[in-house]
């Protein structure tokens, strides 16, 4: 039996083995496995395709500049700051050498401005995910243009984008973006009633919206969702105090809508799923328990049982007779087994 050849060099491993030892590391390792020698630099380059930076407190910018070219198949790139470093350049970087990635995090990156958004619509159209949730300073330019090209977003997190997310850049999103699951338009207060509706004629896949702060929306925006986006999963409405039944009931009668659109023959996919499963009306204060109730009657999978709460209503006190599923379920147990005491 004859016997392997000894490995007596860092550079003599082979890609396979590499692979699937840095697989195994940290982000901050694979960084400094990747300046070991010019071999294993190529094999991790060409090998990996998610990283995270977040870990880097400072010079983000330079390490980042300086891994960016190198890691060219990269297809999820984390750069998140708890404190704000990241500028343009950074990006723009990213956007001429990466353009696999299909998740990219950018939050709370405060010093950004609309460069990086011009580059990566440019650079990075294959993007599925795109969080850029704190970055204030971006237009509504600039993002109806990234909408432009990046067509293939599912996931996006505008939260506290303030200057950007106004119903001028939503219409151009709801154009664009018709694939779109997920949308995070929290304390967005610019967005009104026009973006919203935007959305909902352009977005009909929506599974996720959050529109919590956005004080500017009616029952007309809720109203459109329930028409047109059968498939929403989660809706924020948190302190959305233009809110009424009108639009409670609308999405009540989502369900509805989907069992017809079943006995019509079409087939959405999701007819195992229950319909609304998480919603918050909290701060809601125009809403009454009866169009709640409904609500709650039409979709079982809200909750407001100890543990389970789906269905969020706090500081609206005229709501705590709302009751759900488990709440009668339990109170018919009770009474059967009181019945059969006796």
């Amino acid at each position: 039996m004859g016997v392997g050849r000894v490995i007596t060099d860092w550079s003599e491993i082979p890609v396979e083995l590499l692979m699937r030892v840095v697989s195994s590391l940290d982000d901050r390792t694979v960084v400094v496995a990747s300046c070991v020698c010019c071999g294993w630099r190529d094999a991790i380059c060409w090998g990996l395709t998610r990283i995270s930076f977040s870990w880097c407190k400072n010079n983000m910018n330079n390490l980042v500049l300086s891994m960016a070219p190198k890691f060219r198949n990269l297809t999820g790139l984390v750069l998140r700051q708890d404190k704000p470093q990241l500028v343009d350049n950074v990006v723009e970087t990213i956007a001429n050498s990466c353009h696999d990635l299909e998740d990219l995090d950018l939050s709370k990156s405060f010093k950004l401005s609309d460069r990086s958004l011009y580059a990566l619509a440019h650079g990075c159209q294959k993007l599925i995910k795109l969080n850029i949730s704190g970055c204030s300073s971006f237009s509504d330019d600039a993002l109806a243009y990234l909408s432009s090209y990046c067509r293939q977003l599912k996931v996006l997190n505008l939260c506290g984008c303030v200057r950007a997310a106004s119903d001028k850049a939503l219409k151009a999103i709801g154009y664009n973006c018709s694939q779109l699951q997920s949308l995070n338009l929290g304390w967005c207060e610019e967005v009104g009633d026009a973006g919203v509706t935007s959305l909902a004629y352009g977005c009909h896949d929506l599974r996720a919206l959050d529109l919590c702060g956005c004080v500017l929306i009616t029952d007309e925006s809720v109203i459109a969702l329930a028409n047109n986006c059968l498939h929403l999963r989660s809706l924020d409405l948190y302190y959305c105090r233009n809110i009424t039944d009108r639009a409670i009931y609308a999405l009540a009668h989502i369900r509805v809508k989907n069992k017809n659109q079943m006995w019509d023959g079409v087939k959405t996919g999701d007819e195992d799923e229950d319909g609304l499963m998480s919603l918050n009306i909290s701060q809601c204060t125009a809403l009454t328990p009866p169009a709640v109730q409904a609500l709650c009657d039409s979709f079982p999978a809200l909750h407001t049982c100890p543990g389970r709460h789906s269905l969020i209503i706090s500081g609206c006190l005229n709501l705590t007779s709302v009751r759900c599923a488990c709440a009668f379920q339990a109170h018919q147990e009770v009474n059967t087994l009181a019945h059969h005491a006796y």
